[in-house]
């Protein structure tokens, strides 16, 4: 009885409150006790001995934990040890890399320092300190080369930019410009597809990701897997540590080149790295450019660095001597040609039916989140009118859409039909356009460029959020730099409109009469 209630406490079974994590001299207390209530006399055993068999009861703590290795790991070290102990057993991973780009893994990481804005007032220019970035690098398992990234500056990771990482890791790379002096590639530096070019557009055999909400939408889970035609691995639920490559790859990077910044967030509250990193971002100008430049330095850097796993060789090296080797298992994966039921990725399929009216003289078109599109071919089809046809629609970039007969046959691009036809935005980017022109937030004047708009608006949002603390991080601002990010758009001309006003700052050269009939607020615009 003594021993099992003694086990029960080392190993916490349930039956009793237990001791956060009993120590061996509490223990033994405990052991007395038990000994004196099960009336053993101090003649005998433990009270014989000199130490009261405390000795003994240590060696029998360590035999008890021993032989329960899971649940002793549990009671004593928490879910986290208990979730390692999956590694590292002896045994063989079911799944594994035999060649290059048989195995390929992507995770999503918020980067550990903040960066700013900067947005031109009434008062003139203001830095406004922005949200952490994402980043999502693609590593490949067997050469631990990086294949491609994306960055989300946005307060949530989303599926569009896990597919732009994919999309990235199949496309040529090109070294950026960096626009801070001593800012370098190492020699030979940069990605798979840049250093190699007949590695561009190659698939591979299984993607590994967790269980994360992007990782099960259908820009991922079905567009991705169809177009690749790999293997989707989701690892189980809550098990970081079968993707650890992957973690120890941010750990890497971090420690390179994104901790060592004066911005740096540490890794806790407590890390002495983190000194005031807004005050430090605002005041040193640590612009959003700089930390993209950074971002790619590192990656393409890190492909060129040794590593002790590889035999002080980079992954780069490594992956050139199994491509050319005679006897290399690496075969490179061609993906077939996109067709109008598999398109490329970044391209949702859509139907919709054509629209028109002979009799009224209204061409053929269709219409896509509120802005109308036709083309040449199509606008003299008027027996199209009523039919049904499928549309290839590139969310990043809505001015053109490629359209299909449901039959295949291509019936070419058509052009958003206005402004929004000559400037390159992306459907998130026209959805939040139309929220806040339903809220009244902004006012859609004919001619207006949309997009210069909504950089107006939200960098008076993000000078707004900041008036009363300067050190406090925008989510307009995020919004501001994912906008220029996404559109190519430069910031420096961008004047500031201040929020939840109808009037348009960029195209109307004076302030317009205030409409006898205010307009209704539908929904409310979260900045």
């Amino acid at each position: 009885e003594i021993r099992a209630r003694l086990e029960a406490m080392i190993l916490k079974r349930r039956g009793e409150v237990h001791e956060a994590r009993i120590s061996a001299k509490s223990l033994h207390k405990v052991f007395i006790t038990l000994c004196e209530s099960a009336g053993i006399s101090s003649s005998n055993y433990p009270f014989n001995s000199k130490s009261l068999g405390r000795r003994s009861l240590e060696r029998f703590m360590h035999k008890v934990a021993s032989q329960n290795l899971v649940e002793s790991t549990a009671s004593r070290y928490g879910k986290d040890a208990i979730k390692r102990l999956a590694t590292g057993t002896g045994y063989s991973k079911h799944i594994y890399s035999m060649a290059p780009y048989d195995l390929v893994g992507l995770d999503a990481h918020k980067l550990h320092c903040f960066g700013t804005v900067q947005v031109n007032g009434p008062a003139g220019s203001k830095r406004v300190a922005i949200e952490r970035l994402w980043i999502v690098p693609v590593l490949e398992g067997d050469c631990a080369a990086i294949l491609g990234y994306s960055v989300g500056i946005r307060t949530e990771c989303n599926a569009a930019v896990i597919e732009n990482a994919l999309i990235s890791a199949m496309s040529k790379w090109s070294a950026r410009k960096p626009s801070i002096p001593g800012m370098e590639y190492l020699p030979g530096a940069g990605l798979p597809s840049g250093v190699f070019p007949e590695l561009a557009g190659r698939g591979w055999a299984t993607l590994m990701v967790d269980n994360a909400a992007p990782h099960y939408a259908k820009a991922v889970a079905e567009r991705a897997r169809r177009r690749i035609g790999c293997f989707l691995n989701f690892g189980p639920v809550g098990h970081w540590e079968h993707r650890g490559a992957l973690e120890r790859l941010m750990a890497t990077l971090e420690a390179y080149g994104f901790s060592r910044l004066p911005s740096s967030t540490g890794s806790s509250p407590a890390d002495p790295k983190r000194d005031d990193p807004v005050r430090k971002a605002i005041d040193l100008g640590i612009d959003w450019e700089h930390l993209l430049d950074l971002i790619d330095i590192t990656l393409a850097n890190y492909n060129v660095t040794p590593h002790a796993a590889l035999g002080n060789r980079s992954p780069l090296s490594v992956l050139r001597d199994k491509y050319h080797e005679a006897a290399s298992q690496f075969l490179p994966r061609s993906l077939p040609p996109p067709s109008a039921a598999q398109p490329e990725l970044g391209i949702a399929i859509e139907t919709r039916f054509v629209r028109g009216n002979k009799a009224a003289g209204r061409r053929p078109y269709i219409e896509v989140d509120r802005v109308r599109y036709t083309s040449p071919v199509l606008a003299n089809a008027m027996s199209m009118i009523g039919k049904q046809i499928r549309l290839h629609i590139r969310e990043s970039d809505l001015s053109t859409i490629d359209v299909y007969l449901v039959t295949g046959e291509s019936l070419g691009t058509l052009r958003a039909q206005g402004v929004w036809g000559r400037c390159k935005h992306s459907r998130e980017l026209r959805k939040q356009f139309n929220a806040l022109d339903d809220a009244g937030e902004l006012l859609n004047l004919p001619g207006s460029d949309p997009v210069q708009k909504m950089l107006a608006y939200y960098a008076g949002a993000a000078l707004k959020q900041t008036e009363k603390n300067r050190l406090k991080v925008s989510r307009a601002g995020t919004k501001l730099a994912h906008t220029a990010h996404s559109t190519g758009k430069s910031l420096e001309e961008v004047k500031a409109m201040e929020p939840a006003r109808a009037i348009d700052m960029v195209s109307a050269p004076e302030k317009l009469p205030a409409p006898l009939i205010q307009r209704p607020r539908w929904k409310a615009i979260n900045s």
